[in-house]
């Protein structure tokens, strides 16, 4: 619903000062006389409507315009949006654009009226244009100056120049006691800014006559009516916020999943949509002009870009915070937790670009700035950023998972979190092993976890001391652990090692059919038992010292003496 609001209040609600330019006949502006004669004859005509419009309408009952005063209105719009069209306004920022095209035209024309203008035959026509261009010309005695436009649309017309549109009101309020010498007797100008609604006042405007001469003092060019109606609008728009705001809070209190999500973008978005409606109202309804108007409009709008800006964040922020994944503590996840407060992040960067070029902030110096201030984060913040790439290459090799044993260096432990800054994994001491991700993408990582067959090494104590014996019993050994259902075939390998020692041993080795860690720990201890019920007492042949204890030596029984073991375990 807010959403709906800020785009409805922001582009739909705030209706054009001047109607569609684009279907209107384009202005007379091939040189200065004829952009002068034009916009007087425009803006006089269009004045002269709408006053006759107005006395119309406040003497006709009801509380709606008739169709007689919307038809002089309507034309009154388009004759005030060709006049419009002989002012440069290529400096006025996007916030203030429409409300300052109606205004500088309304401001110029009064003044105009005020001025004694020379000879229409000593101002510059299009038969001295059309010989040799001039670049600009001025009223006689002002800084009033119609120029030649060099490039961009506008290119090759005669405008009144961006200077003097900047300081029209200042001109105004010098000569506004002055006679119109043109002959009117009301000034248009005084009138609309001190009255309410856009060109024409509406019916409820006879109850601000009606008021005390004090309610119509000016101050600061706003009558003291619009002022008192400024400060309400505020006053109702904090009132609605704050509101909403404790609404949020017992939704955000109470609410699990999606409703404490949105509840924590709610008070920026009222925020937001509060101040677009307040500029909305100020603007076509209270009409506050001037400086004032600018001021009002380049807060109220800043303001909402901002409480925006903190909605998306707070939203990207809250998204990733409720992203579930089967293993909360993986890259992947905190990859997509990352991609969404990146994403936020954008967005509101981009906003904010967006709002400072709609508040005539020049992005070019702000860009600059933001490439200054991203260069030197990025040097400061260098560690950081090897780390962060260090987490995208193991997402994207994936060496190594959560839950996963492996090797590194001359350590060994379990994976336990693979984070965008570093990997944390659980020796098998049980310490907690944090490496930077830089570090860790970097050395040899041995998953332990990913083989296919697990090995199984074992140091056997012989009995026998001959070469024939000794080849029975390591045949007899080779045998016995080849039968075990879980040994992978033809991996087997018996070798003879310390045949010089008084008690020869056999190395065996072979290959486990198993990945799971705590199934081949089953399955050696096992085979384990199978050689140790195979075997004599744990002591040493001939010599009669008892083997170590927990030592992996294990003299074997004699061939006779091990029949029945082996077929027990056979069986």
């Amino acid at each position: 619903m807010l959403v709906i609001l800020f785009g409805s209040v922001q582009f739909f609600a705030t209706p054009a000062a001047l109607g569609s330019l684009r279907l209107l006949a384009p202005a007379e502006t091939s040189s200065p006389r004829t952009t002068l004669e034009d916009f007087r004859n425009n803006s006089r005509r269009a004045t002269a409507l709408l006053m006759d419009a107005y006395q119309e309408n406040i003497q006709e009952p009801g509380i709606f315009w008739s169709p007689s005063v919307k038809e002089k209105v309507k034309e009154a719009e388009a004759l005030l949006a060709r006049a419009s069209r002989a002012l440069d306004l290529r400096e006025v920022p996007p916030v203030e654009l429409e409300h300052r095209r109606l205004e500088a035209t309304l401001l110029l024309k009064e003044i105009l009226d005020r001025l004694p203008l020379p000879d229409a035959s000593t101002i510059p026509g299009d038969e001295t244009v059309g010989k040799s261009p001039i670049a600009s010309w001025n009223i006689p005695g002002t800084e009033i100056r119609i120029a030649r436009v060099a490039e961009g649309a506008h290119a090759g017309e005669y405008l009144f120049s961006s200077e003097t549109v900047q300081q029209l009101d200042n001109v105004y309020r010098l000569i506004r006691d002055q006679p119109d010498i043109a002959g009117g007797n009301s000034d248009f100008y005084d009138f609309f800014s001190q009255s309410p609604g856009h060109l024409l006042p509406p019916k409820w405007y006879i109850f601000i006559e009606k008021l005390p001469a004090t309610f119509r003092v000016e101050i600061e060019g706003q009558a003291l009516w619009q002022w008192i109606g400024l400060f309400l609008l505020i006053g109702l728009s904090a009132w609605s916020v704050a509101g909403v705001r404790r609404l949020a809070q017992k939704a955000a209190h109470h609410g699990t999943g999606l409703t404490s999500l949105l509840a924590t973008i709610v008070a920026p978005g009222a925020i937001a949509v509060a101040c677009l409606v307040t500029v909305a109202v100020a603007d076509y309804e209270i009409n506050l002009t001037g400086r004032v108007n600018d001021i009002v409009g380049q807060v109220g709008q800043g303001i909402a870009y901002v409480a925006l800006v903190v909605a998306v964040l707070k939203f990207s922020n809250g998204l990733a915070g409720q992203l579930t994944f089967s293993r909360s503590e993986s890259i992947d996840a905190h990859l997509a937790r990352a991609a969404v407060r990146i994403g936020g992040i954008v967005v509101g960067i981009v906003l904010l670009i967006y709002g400072a070029s709609y508040l005539g902030i020049p992005l070019a110096g702000l860009l600059a700035g933001l490439g200054v201030g991203g260069l030197a984060v990025a040097l400061a913040a260098k560690p950081t950023l090897e780390n962060f790439i260090g987490g995208l290459i193991l997402y994207a090799d994936r060496p190594v998972r959560v839950g996963d044993l492996c090797r590194f260096g001359n350590l060994e432990g379990r994976v336990q979190e693979i984070g965008i800054r570093s990997t944390r994994i659980r020796g098998l001491d049980r310490s907690l092993i944090t490496i930077p991700n830089a570090t860790f993408v970097n050395m040899n990582i041995i998953n332990l976890t990913n083989r296919d067959r697990m090995p199984y090494v074992r140091s056997v104590g012989l009995k026998a001391t001959d070469s024939i014996a000794i080849r029975r019993e390591v045949e007899d050994i080779a045998n016995l652990v080849t039968g075990h259902p879980d040994i992978e075939p033809g991996s087997v390998q018996v070798r003879l090692r310390d045949v010089h020692e008084e008690t020869p041993k056999a190395e065996v080795q072979a290959l486990i059919r198993t990945a799971r860690w705590d199934e081949f720990l089953r399955i050696q201890q096992d085979i384990d038992l199978m050689l140790r019920d195979a075997s004599i007492e744990p002591t040493t042949s001939e010599t009669g010292e008892t083997a170590p204890e927990g030592s992996n030596v294990y003299p074997l029984k004699d061939a006779s003496e091990a029949e029945g073991p082996k077929a027990s375990t056979a069986s």
